[in-house]
């Protein structure tokens, strides 16, 4: 009896192994193209979708040279471009071209070109977005100019041109604008949204030996809703960043409060909130922005960092924070009109019902709005030397 139970113990067992079947479903890496990077352009009434695949068995070349470049001087990717009257279609017939099959998951960003942002962004959002392999964690970036120039750059630093596009994002902010938090900006009432922007750039004068093309982020890219209507200059677009507190550890140049030359000044940590205030029909928006500075350079024959010249120099980084925020503000706010720091929606939260009676109005009234910038910085730190370098007792300016 005892027999006859172990040996229906060990039928049952191999009977269940015959429902383990392995990997039935299973895909070949050999037969998968990773797309780790796409740039999107408008050519005459058509799209252009430009693919950046990764080639794994480049990928790991020993004395491999940036860019992808290997032992063999080959890219550890591949681009391929098609176009198609629909940014659905170009990915049809991306895929007639390749043999194997595009796998999108391990995107992770999308450059967009300056011309089709101002058409809208919408219609390539929906595809973006409801395939479950897109991620809602890529990183959009304008472009100026063609967005494929900018994805096939040499940049000699990373494998992938794709891949130094997110790594100076997450460098520039501190949480960077992901598919996710660009799509709810443009659902939300009370906020626009607005974007990094990526150009082309040399790596070194032209007339030097193997020059090459590289990528740098230099502004700031403003909506109203999915249409991009502006974009501002790196150092306004710095400011604006440092007014939401997003900020990643930036540095500010502050003229010297007495004599010639500057100094610069590293806000390690730095966080901001919006208090609006509404008064006789009258909105107030105060931006209050709190940091903590490190002096890092003196260029100026100011002082030996005294009290009174700390308090001084305070002053003078107060100021100065103040008047770039206020004029990345002042172009958001009355040439673009687009609220990009979200000022409807800290309305909305702080006072609702007053939220409730503006809301519908809100494009009319946020023009007019009031923005007042109050900058509290502490300077901790002015480094191992008091008196600046090169410069002698009796040339030194004292306050």
């Amino acid at each position: 009896m005892r027999f006859m139970y172990k040996y229906r113990t060990v039928i049952a067992l191999l009977l269940c192994t015959s429902l383990i079947s392995g990997c039935w479903d299973r895909e070949e890496i050999n037969d998968i193209a990773f797309v780790i990077g796409i740039a999107v352009d408008k050519e005459s009434e058509n799209y252009r979708t430009s693919l950046q695949i990764a080639l794994p068995g480049q990928s790991g070349s020993s004395g491999s040279e940036g860019g992808g470049g290997g032992t063999s001087g080959n890219k550890s990717w591949f681009m391929l471009s098609t176009t198609a009257k629909s940014f659905r279609g170009t990915s049809i017939e991306g895929q007639k071209a390749l043999s194997r099959r595009l796998y999108y998951a391990h995107r992770r960003t999308l450059l967009i070109s300056e011309e089709i942002a101002r058409e809208g962004v919408a219609p390539m959002l929906d595809l973006l977005t409801r395939y479950p392999l897109n991620r809602f964690s890529a990183l959009p970036v304008i472009t100026r100019g063609e967005a494929y120039k900018v994805i096939d750059t040499d940049a000699p630093i990373e494998k992938f041109p794709s891949e130094m596009v997110r790594e100076l994002c997450l460098l520039n902010m501190r949480n960077p604008r992901s598919l996710k938090t660009f799509i709810d900006a443009i659902l939300s009432a009370g906020v626009d949204p607005f974007l990094p922007i990526a150009s082309v750039e040399d790596n070194a004068p032209k007339n030097w030996k193997d020059v090459k093309t590289n990528i740098k982020l230099d502004g700031l890219a403003i909506f109203k809703k999915d249409k991009l209507v502006g974009m501002i200059d790196k150092a306004p677009g710095d400011a604006l960043i440092l007014a939401m507190g997003e900020a990643n550890a930036p540095e500010v140049m502050v003229k010297a409060p007495s004599g010639e030359g500057n100094l610069f000044i590293k806000l390690n940590e730095n966080n901001s909130s919006l208090h609006p205030s509404i008064k006789n029909d009258k909105v107030t928006v105060n931006i209050e922005l709190y940091a903590k500075g490190v002096l890092v350079d003196n260029e100026s024959n100011y002082g030996d960092r005294r009290e009174n010249e700390i308090l001084k120099l305070n002053e003078a980084i107060h100021e100065k924070i103040k008047s770039d925020i206020e004029e990345g503000v002042r172009l958001v706010q009355k040439k673009y009109q687009s609220d990009i720091l979200g000022i409807g929606r800290s309305i909305h939260q702080h006072l609702p019902a007053e939220w409730d009676k503006m809301k519908d109005r809100w494009d009319v009234i946020y023009p007019n709005v009031e923005v007042k910038v109050s900058p509290h910085v502490i300077i901790e730190n002015v480094g191992v030397i008091n008196k600046p370098i090169g410069v002698i007792e009796e040339d030194i300016i004292h306050d």
